[in-house]
């Protein structure tokens, strides 16, 4: 009896240990959940996962591809950080901003997590070359980078040293409303993707409605995914539409909310919304309209000021700053056009503003989904007139694609100067030469890239100042001809260096890349292929405002001549953009629910009697009820 007691104790203490019979880790036996809580608590300090975020973390560890659409301010970074920091090797994050990515690597640091990296074009050649050998040294497990960053060949070779757990795309939204009229290199993920043959591939945006996600896997052309949707709902956003016959009734009603210490006059029960700091954002459809907006905002004593694009760099840095900074020198509010928004995650602010419609359901709820991410209530109020929508067809047909400009445009770009098929040429030459706004530019420009007559590379400087790197002599001739001819050329003293070779004093600008292109008698893109790779060895350093498209050429426009409209598809524009612009009008006019609508656009199940009980209308009949 003895002996089976002792037996018993030995199974019992076989059973207890680190290590099972098999000799594996009692860990790998564990069910996923226990696992997955252990590292959530050891990595960020929380005792459970917020809705839906457990799934998609375990459907990344289990090899699954995964589309996960999930709410604005709903922790979907940590979908995919989670997995990276338990996989065996580095994850691509691929982000559409700098301050977006640096925003995400400052807050992994400040928890404790070092194994992270940004590299970006600010970068300093020792820190660029000081991540890349964290890289090297299997010290990186989250590596953050831009699209653009990946149509260097030189760093996609490096990246292909290594294997790929996981490439993750944040934003991937971005695919489909940006990479074809502003940002092409999203358009060459697709070839990323086959290169560096990622184990797993994770999708992540808190807005696409079916047909955009549809869009994005045929540019990725990923076999379909596993799709994990959150729903785009949030109960704490109290959703308000407020009909304005012209804009004098807006500022009233603007002047009006801001103002008034009874909210009664809203058709909404506002909560806790009067006692929490009132800092909001204010979106605004022209840059114009922002400078007015908070001039009549200031005139009133309000601490608020304006943001757009046209401002320069250091100037939106400092309105940005200031709507961080909660002391008395900080902004309440800011009046801003689109350019103002993602990557701000300040938690407390408490309301969005809409002084006009936006052109989409998928851009008002990404700008809503700014405010309230502490979870508490806030308020999101679309300020709509009639003529709102007329604004919105206009820009419609002003940026709309037809034969005789798309020849037109093709035409300017093949008679520019350039370097066998590749020309360089500025969004202002572009304009002025095809007597064009930029916005139609690109989006023509997408359209004979869709067409096969040319191809949107990245952009490169006009001008380039070059900084020799003392060492030079150590390291010997590059080994590649390009490379050994470009470096002649930059130190044959038509380049004036600074007196220490190895200082950060500047170089006057006095190469263009056309004239290197002559003298080393290659295209614009191995010129700019060539100077990446001598930059990565270390021989040089260079930079220059990135003012020039880089577009190659493919067919001649007499091909497109040829074309019929319905061959070039011309009309799909105007149809597109009309099709969201009246959703969203619905939207504005609806008289039932609001969610109701965002719901059935993302694809949401909408029973016919469903209402979200939060919305303006909603409550309205609950009062009268």
């Amino acid at each position: 009896m003895s002996n089976l007691r002792d037996l018993l104790k030995e199974v019992d203490a076989i059973l207890n240990s680190e290590t099972d019979v098999s000799g594996l880790p009692t860990q790998a036996c564990e069910p996923p959940a226990d696992r997955l809580l252990v590292a959530l608590g050891t990595h960020f300090g929380y005792t459970s996962f917020r809705k839906g975020q457990r799934e998609i973390v375990e459907a990344i560890l289990d090899g699954e591809n995964v589309f996960a659409v999930f709410p604005t301010g709903h922790g979907k970074s940590l979908c995919y950080q989670l997995p990276a920091l338990m996989l065996d090797s580095v994850t691509i994050v691929i982000s559409p901003l700098i301050s977006l990515m640096k925003d995400q690597v400052d807050a992994l640091r400040e928890q404790g997590i070092h194994s992270v990296a940004l590299i970006n074009s600010t970068q300093t050649w020792e820190e660029y070359q000081s991540e890349l050998a964290r890289l090297r040294r299997n010290e990186i497990k989250l590596l953050y980078i831009s699209p653009e960053r990946l149509r260097s060949r030189r760093f996609l070779d490096i990246l292909n040293a290594f294997p790929i757990s996981l490439f993750v795309i944040d934003e991937a939204h971005c695919i489909s409303q940006w990479g074809r009229d502003f940002r092409p290199a999203y358009l060459s993920l697709k070839d990323t993707i086959d290169v560096l043959q990622p184990r797993v591939i994770a999708l992540f945006t808190a807005t696409a409605p079916p047909e955009i996600q549809e869009d994005i896997l045929n540019v990725l052309n990923i076999p379909t995914p596993r799709t994990l949707a959150q729903g785009i709902e949030r109960p704490n956003l109290k959703l308000v539409v407020q009909q304005n016959e012209d804009d004098d009734e807006k500022y009233q009603q603007l002047e009006r909310f801001l103002t008034d210490e009874d909210p009664n006059h809203l058709p909404i029960r506002l909560g806790n919304l009067k006692t929490s700091p009132k800092n909001g954002i204010i979106y605004a459809g022209r840059r114009r309209e922002t400078e007015e907006i908070a001039d009549f905002l200031q005139r009133r004593g309000f601490r608020a000021d304006f943001y757009h694009a046209g401002l320069e760099p250091h100037e939106r840095t400092r309105v940005q700053e200031a709507f961080f900074d909660n002391s008395e020198n900080g902004l309440d509010i800011v009046v801003a056009t689109n350019a103002f928004g993602m990557g701000i995650d300040k938690p407390d602010i408490r309301y969005i503003v809409h002084w006009t419609l936006t052109g989409t359901l998928e851009e008002y709820c990404q700008e809503v989904g700014r405010a309230g991410r502490d979870e508490e209530d806030a308020l999101c109020i679309l300020l709509f007139c009639n003529d709102d929508r007329g604004l919105h067809e206009w820009f419609i047909k002003e940026s709309a694609p037809d034969k005789q400009f798309l020849l037109k445009l093709l035409k300017v770009v093949e008679n520019f100067k350039g370097s066998e098929k590749y020309r360089t040429i500025s969004n202002d030459e572009l304009e002025w030469m095809s007597s064009a706004k930029g916005t139609k530019i690109h989006v023509c420009l997408s359209y004979l890239e869709k067409l096969g007559f040319l191809k949107r590379w990245y952009n490169v400087p006009s001008q380039l100042s070059v900084r020799f790197r003392g060492f030079w002599v150590e390291k010997g001739e590059p080994a590649e001809a390009t490379q050994r001819a470009l470096l002649g050329q930059l130190r044959g003293g038509k380049f004036r260096r600074s007196r220490h070779h190895d200082h950060h004093d500047g170089v006057p600008p006095q190469k263009t890349i056309l004239e290197l292109c002559e003298a080393v008698g290659e295209n614009p893109k191995e010129i700019m292929e060539g100077l990446a790779e001598l930059q990565s060895d270390g021989y040089i350093q260079y930079w220059g405002q990135e003012d020039l498209l880089l577009i190659e050429l493919l067919e001649d426009s007499q091909m497109l001549s040829t074309l019929t409209d319905e061959q070039i598809e011309v009309g799909d524009y105007v149809r597109r953009k009309q099709s969201q612009l009246d959703q969203m009008v619905v939207y504005a006019l609806e008289t039932t629910c609001r969610m109701r609508v965002i719901r059935g656009y993302f694809g949401e199940p909408v029973d016919e009697d469903y209402r979200c009980g939060t919305c303006d209308l909603c409550q309205t009949q609950a009062v009268s009820n």
